[in-house]
């Protein structure tokens, strides 16, 4: 039977009149089953350079994953900027290097940014790390959701005549 995705009303059509919307594909479950928030496989460390609207798409506990990567990617490239600026001081010809760092600084610390604030706007705050405990929690936390149904049982209470 197919239900609500968010209070598990039978449906005959994609109006749930409980909600009183209409429902889109994502939001049509089966049997009183929540919303799946699960992935197939957790995304290659390139998705970080996907544009923004891309990024918006994504479930959020990839965007935690890519959120680690960025930070990463940020942290490879300042020390990358580091590196360029101290040859640039010792008189080495890297003038064009130095402005292309710092470009490339800007663009990792932007992309860090859009990444906090989509996983912000979505649970109202970004984590300050993000660790393999802090992951496997969240995911956790993602099956324990999933595998409880939204089911109302029937009263067992009889009435008496």
């Amino acid at each position: 039977m197919l239900t609500c995705a968010y209070c598990a009303t039978e449906l005959s059509s994609k109006y749930c009149p409980f909600c009183e919307m209409e429902l889109k594909d994502y939001q049509i479950s089966k049997n009183g089953n929540r919303m799946s928030n699960t992935i197939d496989s957790i995304p290659a460390e390139v998705e970080i350079f996907k544009d923004t609207k891309t990024l918006m798409e994504k479930e959020t506990i990839e965007l935690l994953f890519l959120l680690r990567y960025a930070r990463k990617h940020r942290s490879d490239v300042y020390n990358l900027r580091i590196n360029v600026h101290r040859a640039t001081e010792q008189g080495n010809e890297m003038q064009e290097y130095n402005a292309a760092s710092y470009s490339d600084y800007e663009e990792a610390t932007r992309k860090v940014w859009v990444i906090e604030n989509i996983i912000k706007e979505r649970i109202g705050y970004f984590p300050s790390k993000v660790t393999e405990k802090f992951i496997y929690i969240y995911l956790d936390r993602i099956n324990q959701s999933n595998e409880k149904k939204m089911k109302i049982k029937e009263s067992s209470v009889q009435e008496n005549a």
